[in-house]
Formats: C-alpha cells, sequence, structure tokens
C-alpha cells in the first residue's frame, strides 16, 4: 500500500483519542522536566497502534512523583560510571541557578573526576565537554539561556533533577542557606552557601568544621556587598580543591592563601580584587584562576611562573576598563595554558613582552592583546610567533596610542590560519599589512577594523572564501573605496558576506560597484555616521535589511528586490524620493528625520507597507490624511512633541493589530478607529492633552487597552468605564498606570 493510501485510510479511520487533549495530558506529565517527555516518547514509539497511546499514557502511574523518580534514578543507574560523579556533584548548583558549561567543567576537574583519554589529540577540558554534552543530552542538563550572538549557553537543573541529585550524591554534598552558626556535617566534601545578606555578614565567622571540605562556592550575593575573607582561610579550609567567590565586593585575598596546598580551581569572577597575594604562588596544584570582569584588578603576582600546572586564566572583560598594568614576567612558561584571554602589554621592563606569547601554542577560544603601541621592537613580535596559535578561535590586536614601528609589528604579529573572528582597533600605520585578506584564512568568518586613522585603502577582504561578517569603523584617511582592491583581483568576491557594517566614515564619499563586487548572499547593510556618503550603487540582489543613521548627505536606494526592513535615523529627508522604489512587503522605521510634514500621496502608493514606526521626529506636526498605508499591521508614533493630529485616515486600517502613540505631548485627540477590526492592542503613554478615547469607542477586536501618564484619559475612561462602549467590552485588558482596572470598573 502506498504512503498516501496509508494516509488516506488513517483520515477514514474514526479517531480514538482527542489530539489535543492528548498533547495536553503529555504537558502536564513531563511537569517540565525533559527527561520524561523522552521517556514518554519512547514508549508510545514502540506502539504502533496510535489508538493505544491514549492507554498508555493514562495506564501508567506518571503522575506519581515517586514513580518519576524512580524512573529518573533508572536513567542515573544507566549512566556510564565516569559520568556518575560529574551528575552528583551537579547537586552543589543551587535551585534556579544557571551555569556556564566551562564553570562546571573546571569543577569537575578540581575534583579529579575527568578520566584521563588515550586519545593524546585530546584534552583533558575536550574530555570533560564530552561527558558534559552527554549529560545535556540525556537530559539531566537543560538549556536555560542562550546570548544574542548564539555562541555563550547558561544551563540549568530542574528540580526534579536537583532532587535526584541530591539523592544520589548522598551526604557528600549539600546546599544550605546560611541564617546563624553552621557546622559543617562531618561527611560533607562539597557546599554551596546560599548568601544572605541580612543574616550573613560575617558568614565565615558563624561556619565551622570546614576541614573536610573539598568545594566551598558562595552564591547569592552582590559587588555591593563586601565578603569578609578570614585571615587564617588556609588553616580553616585545609582541604580545598575548588574555591568559588565569584560575584561579591571581594577586594583582597589574605595571605594564608597560599596554605591550600590542594586548592586547583580559584573563581574569583566579578569581583573587584585589586592585587592577588603573592602566596597564590604557593599554590602548585592550581590549574583554574577565574578573573572574568575583575575590572579593578592591577597586577599579577610576581612569580606566577611557578604555576606549571595552571590551564586557564581567564580575563574577559565584558566591557571596556580593564585596569591591569601588564603581565608578569615568565608568564610564558606556563605552555599548558589552555585559557589566556588578555595579554596587556607594558613599558615596564619588569612586565612580560608580548614574547611571552612564544611558546603558548596551547591556547584556545579568545585571545585580547592590548597596549600595542608599547612593543619596543619588531622582534618581540616575531617571538610572540602568534601563527602557532593553531587552536585559537578569536584574535583581537588593539592599539591605544602611536607608534612608529605599527606596520612592521603587525606584518609580523600574524593570525593563525584557523582563526574565526578577528578585530584590530587603533592601528596608526598607513598600510595594511600583507597578510590581511589572504585567501589561506579559510575559516574567518568575521572581521572588525576598527579605528584605522592613517589608511587610505581597504585590504582586499572580498578574496576571504568564508567571510560572513565584516565591520568597518573610524577609517579618518579613507574617501573612495576601490573595488579593485577592496575586493580583489579575482571574481567572484563577496561570495558569503552576509552583513557589512561602515561606521564612522567621516571622510567616505564614494563607493563606487562592478561585477566584482556583487556581494551575492549581502542580508543586511549598516550606514552608520558616514557624514559625506552619498550612496551606495551596487546591485545587491539578497538585501534584506537596510540602516542609514547620522549620513545627512545620503541621497537614496537603488531598488532592492529583497528588501524587508528600512531603517532611516537621522540621515536627511531622502527616504521620500526612494519611497517608490521599496520592495514588499516590507518594513519601515523613520527617526529624527528634520521632515515638518509627511508628503501626501505616497501612503496611498505604497500598499505593501506591513509595519512603520516613527519617533523622534521633533519638527513634525502634521500627517496628511491619505496616511498610513492601507495594509499596516503595525503602527508605532513616538516621542513627536509637535505633532498635534494624527490623520483620520487611520480608521481604514482594517489589517492594523497593534498601535501604539506614545510621548506626543501636543497631542489632544484621538481620530475614529471604528474600521479597525483586526485591532488587538492600543497602547496610549505620556500624552497630557488626550483627554477620552474616540466618540465611537474602540472596535470589538480589542483585547488590550494599556494607557500610563495620561491623566485625562485615565479618568475619563475610570469615570465612563461602566456605561461606555468603548471599555465595557468581552475579554478587553485595560491597564492605567501599569495597573489592571478591576472588572467592576469597567
Amino acid at each position: 500500500m502506498s504512503a498516501m493510501m496509508q494516509r488516506m485510510c488513517w483520515m477514514n479511520t474514526p479517531m480514538k483519542f482527542n489530539v489535543v487533549r492528548l498533547r495536553e495530558d503529555v504537558i502536564r506529565k513531563c511537569r517540565g522536566v525533559p527527561f520524561v517527555a523522552v521517556c514518554l516518547g519512547l514508549r508510545v514509539h514502540q506502539e504502533n497502534d496510535r489508538s493505544k497511546w491514549t492507554a498508555i499514557l493514562h495506564g501508567e502511574n506518571w503522575d506519581s512523583t515517586g514513580h518519576l523518580i524512580g524512573a529518573l534514578r533508572l536513567s542515573y543507574v544507566q549512566l556510564d560510571s565516569h559520568l556518575k560523579p560529574c551528575f552528583a556533584y551537579s547537586s552543589v548548583v543551587p535551585q534556579n541557578f544557571l551555569f556556564e558549561e566551562e564553570w562546571l567543567i573546571q569543577h569537575w576537574m578540581a575534583q579529579g573526576f575527568i578520566q584521563p583519554n588515550p586519545n593524546e589529540s585530546e584534552t583533558i577540558e575536550d574530555t570533560a565537554r564530552s561527558y558534559f554534552r552527554s549529560l545535556v543530552g540525556r537530559s539531566f542538563f537543560q538549556t536555560a539561556h542562550v546570548d544574542r550572538t548564539g555562541e555563550r549557553q547558561s544551563y540549568s537543573l530542574s528540580e526534579m533533577m536537583r532532587d535526584l541529585a541530591i539523592h544520589v550524591s548522598g551526604e557528600d554534598c549539600k546546599c544550605s542557606i546560611i541564617d546563624g552558626p553552621y557546622n559543617i556535617p562531618e561527611k560533607v566534601r562539597y557546599l554551596t552557601v546560599v548568601f544572605n545578606m541580612l543574616t550573613s555578614q560575617d558568614m565565615f565567622e558563624v561556619i565551622s568544621g570546614g576541614k573536610r571540605l573539598h568545594t566551598l562556592i558562595v552564591v547569592g550575593g552582590s559587588d555591593h556587598f563586601e565578603l569578609k575573607i578570614p585571615i587564617d582561610i588556609g588553616q580553616r579550609f585545609i582541604r580545598l580543591r575548588a574555591l568559588d567567590l565569584g560575584n561579591f565586593c571581594v577586594t583582597e585575598l589574605p595571605e594564608s592563601i597560599g596554605e591550600l596546598k590542594h586548592l586547583r580551581c580559584l573563581q574569583l569572577r566579578n569581583t573587584k580584587i585589586r592585587r592577588l597575594p603573592e602566596s597564590i604562588c604557593d599554590l602548585y596544584s592550581l590549574q583554574t584562576l577565574g578573573l572574568t570582569n575583575c575590572y579593578y584588578l592591577e597586577k599579577f603576582p610576581c612569580k606566577i611562573k611557578n604555576l606549571r600546572m595552571m590551564r586557564h586564566i581567564d580575563l574577559v572583560m565584558a566591557r571596556n576598563g580593564c585596569r591591569l598594568e601588564g603581565m608578569p614576567k615568565g608568564i610564558g612558561l606556563l605552555i599548558d595554558l589552555q585559557t589566556l584571554s588578555r595579554f596587556v602589554v607594558s613599558s615596564n621592563t619588569h612586565k612580560g613582552n608580548i614574547a611571552e606569547l612564544g611558546k603558548l601554542n596551547k591556547l584556545r577560544g579568545e585571545l585580547l592583546i592590548s597596549n600595542l603601541h608599547l612593543v619596543e621592537s619588531v622582534q618581540e613580535a616575531v617571538l610572540a610567533n602568534l601563527a602557532s596559535k593553531q587552536f585559537l578561535q578569536k584574535l583581537e590586536l588593539s592599539w591605544s596610542g602611536n607608534s612608529k614601528n605599527a606596520e612592521n609589528i603587525l606584518e609580523h604579529l600574524k593570525p593563525p590560519t584557523k582563526v574565526k573572528e578577528l578585530t584590530i582597533s587603533g592601528y596608526t600605520g598607513m598600510a595594511c599589512p600583507s597578510w590581511l585578506g589572504s585567501s589561506v584564512y579559510t575559516n574567518l568568518v568575521t572581521v572588525c577594523l576598527y579605528d584605522f586613522k592613517s589608511c587610505t585603502e581597504l585590504p582586499p577582504l572580498g578574496l576571504l572564501p568564508a567571510l560572513k561578517n565584516l565591520h568597518l569603523k573610524g577609517w579618518e584617511s579613507l574617501v573612495y573605496i576601490d573595488c579593485s582592491r577592496f575586493c580583489g583581483r579575482s571574481t567572484p568576491s563577496f561570495e558569503h558576506l552576509e552583513k557589512l557594517h561602515l561606521e564612522m566614515m567621516d571622510r567616505l564619499q564614494l563607493w563606487d560597484g562592478d561585477e566584482r563586487c556583487a556581494f551575492p548572499k549581502l542580508l543586511e547593510l549598516v550606514l552608520e555616521n558616514c557624514c559625506r556618503l552619498e550612496q551606495v550603487s551596487h546591485s545587491l540582489p539578497s538585501l534584506a535589511k537596510v540602516t542609514v543613521e547620522g549620513s545627512p548627505n545620503f541621497r537614496g536606494l537603488r531598488s532592492y528586490p529583497a528588501l524587508k526592513h528600512l531603517n532611516v535615523n537621522a540621515s536627511g529627508e531622502w527616504i521620500w524620493g526612494s519611497w517608490r522604489s521599496l520592495s514588499c512587503p516590507i518594513s519601515v522605521s523613520l527617526c529624527k528625520l528634520p521632515t515638518v510634514e509627511f508628503p501626501s500621496g505616497l501612503g496611498r502608493f505604497h500598499t505593501c507597507l506591513q509595519r512603520l514606526e516613527i519617533s523622534h521626529c521633533e519638527q513634525l506636526v502634521s500627517i496628511p490624511e491619505d496616511w498610513p498605508p492601507c495594509n499596516l499591521s503595525h503602527l508605532s508614533v513616538r516621542h513627536c512633541p509637535r505633532l498635534h493630529e494624527l490623520p483620520r485616515g487611520i480608521r481604514r486600517l482594517k489589517a492594523l493589530e497593534d498601535m501604539e502613540i506614545i510621548a506626543c505631548g501636543q497631542l489632544a485627540c484621538l481620530p475614529e478607529m471604528d474600521g479597525l477590526t483586526s485591532l488587538l492592542r492600543l497602547e496610549i503613554s505620556d500624552c497630557g492633552l488626550i483627554r477620552s478615547l474616540p466618540d465611537k469607542g474602540l472596535p470589538s477586536s480589542v483585547r488590550v487597552l494599556s494607557i500610563n501618564s495620561c491623566p485625562l484619559l485615565a479618568s475619563s475612561c475610570l469615570n465612563e468605564g461602566r456605561s461606555a462602549h468603548h471599555i465595557k467590552m468581552n475579554n478587553i485588558l485595560v491597564w492605567i498606570d501599569g495597573r489592571e482596572v478591576p472588572t467592576s470598573a469597567r
């Protein structure tokens, strides 16, 4: 029987269960635990007769907590032996605490949970990551948050998985809220203290019995609250292997920290530590030193070269403001380093120079080298041997001042060929290095070149075969983009480029296009503060989004068939000349236009405009009656202080679903809206002169009405709400100044 016939037979078979109800039952039974969903899926997948699915789901006691815990315990028993202690250790993770993969595996390494891998090419971190991903794949950990880049993920333990971890860890692990004297139970080896600022100001003074601990994690603090570290911490917690004091106002550590001879992981992220004590260099077993976002850190201890077991020195800063004076001499002897996210060059002869990087060929992840203007000789750059760092994914090279040898130094700071992201900032040379744009960089996806103040021409970046994102900023001397140079002499070029961002190109006037610079896959173009640039002449067949900001001399866009989003900000009135060339459908945002009144006739012309946002147009007085275009689904008018009325044509927008009117102080009345038959949400905020809703009320489709900082309108709605049709509607939510209006008041 053909697949089509089978589907037809299935469609003609009487349904013995309600699919919607079945779906709701499954969601309820899973109780937010992915593992349970997997178990249910496997169980019903084994039954080919779909009519029996309901019996399976209802017949088994999935609602019983004991039954679920039993299933979870079975899943733990079935884990490979090397994964069991890793999962049990996760019981130190407090409820609702988000953690990153690297944080947990560094703890595992500190406890010796990671077994050596016979594959010599695989590091212990690689093995630990395979452990972690196995547990994620089996739903023991679940993804809780992904940052906007998609690169950094946070994970969590569901309530039931945490209960399981606590159960299988026995008495080894403890997670406690300390609100008074606390004696650590004798069998506890791994302790997490959930900090209570009201009762735990002298936390270390009320804890006793810490000599048996292998792990001490303190969470729940604040960088405004100073956590007092006892002078004798080395005697109190003599067996510690992992100490985590992140997210507190820790400004210093006592010298006795050097007595923690077993310490392998010291986490001080997001603290205000200024200096590390010299005794840190006596911690010969230390593997991880976590200093993420330690903006106040000024210097490292001098003898850090003694820490030959060190694998991770994390100096990632989420923003600018690093106070680190330089790197200690001898840091280049730590040849097992996997992570050194920042290297600060110093002119101090007592500090290590850039040549210290020469033998650190196991570095992974990202590396920022700052203060390159302080590099004294080309020979130092040669000895740094960046090209040998084949495991690096991101490299940033930063100058903060003038350098006579900048060109020669950058020429010899050639990145490894496998690097994926390259950022160069503050470069003062007049010519770009020969390697920048070389086709040997087959993995290079993102290039950011900032503040090349003296360069007059761009490197041949079109030759980079994998380039997807290109950001050029602050090229003060660039007047003309020469395509024969920029795109390279081969055809085609920029085959995979998806986003191009030109910013603060103060002198750039002309960017001509030709067949060699076709940009066949370019999706987004940003022109920001290019005050002399007049136009872009490329055809750009895939272009979907354009942003033009702070570019008052820009004259207009040509027709781009794939364009879906257009943002115009403080860039003159060229948009009206390009209006008829916009593609369909499209969303348009107009911000800080000098326009006093929108041109009439254009609203009727562009029927495919779906979203229109008008904001901060301080000169705008009125909008013609034929505005806005009839097929809008979203309309937002914000921060237009001189606008005194909205067009009456709004009432014909039958497709409009969402409308915002915010901070239009001269707006005294609203147009009739009875024709807005699709309107679901209406927000009116900071419009103090509006006295009432339209005379004919709001359409019955409205489900949410939000009124904020409009005292006259709010008073009118509350006083007349019980009898007025525009408030008394089925299922409508009415919000006034952030509070829901009670049903009795409607």
